[in-house]
């Protein structure tokens, strides 16, 4: 038999799943948010953005799995080292995991991208930008409520 602990790594991924489910939900209403406003269109019509929901939303999924991946990694390792246990350490480290998926992603479009290198994340609009902090303070939190607040102590979780 081996020594991982099957049950916790699947807790894990559940909490990774349920916080970039969320994050994702989080950040494309924010991003949609001022589609309500009445700005004669400047972002367009809610009713528009509506129709196309599920469509962002999906490709919202699709950029953020992979991409929050290391950084939910890195916060795991820093979590079990410091010895975490309230959830506003968690929300944090899902604004800073949102800031280096968002890095990623930047370094990814810059591989397909022939023009030379530069810094990421320095050419980001802030319309893609902001959102995605609200989105990682949520999904951070959602990994602390489904996994982290329901063990009951520091000493007995080895993941997180």
């Amino acid at each position: 038999m081996s020594d991982l602990p099957w049950g916790r790594i699947a807790l894990a991924c559940m909490g990774y799943l349920a916080a970039v489910l969320i994050a994702a939900a989080i950040t494309v209403f924010a991003m949609l948010a001022p589609s309500a406003l009445p700005d004669n269109g400047a972002w367009g019509s809610i009713y528009a953005n509506s129709r196309q929901l599920v469509d962002i939303y999906s490709v919202g999924l699709a950029i953020t799995f992979p991409t929050a991946l290391p950084g939910f990694l890195l916060t795991l390792f820093v979590a079990r080292r410091t010895g975490w246990v309230g959830w506003l350490p968690y929300a944090c480290a899902g604004v800073l995991d949102a800031i280096l998926a968002l890095a990623i992603f930047d370094l990814g479009l810059q591989m397909l991208d022939p023009l030379p290198p530069r810094i990421p994340l320095l050419g980001m609009p802030l319309k893609i930008l902001l959102p995605c902090v609200p989105g990682g303070f949520a999904g951070g939190f959602a990994y602390w409520a489904l996994v982290r607040r329901s063990l009951p102590s520091n000493r007995q979780w080895f993941w997180a």
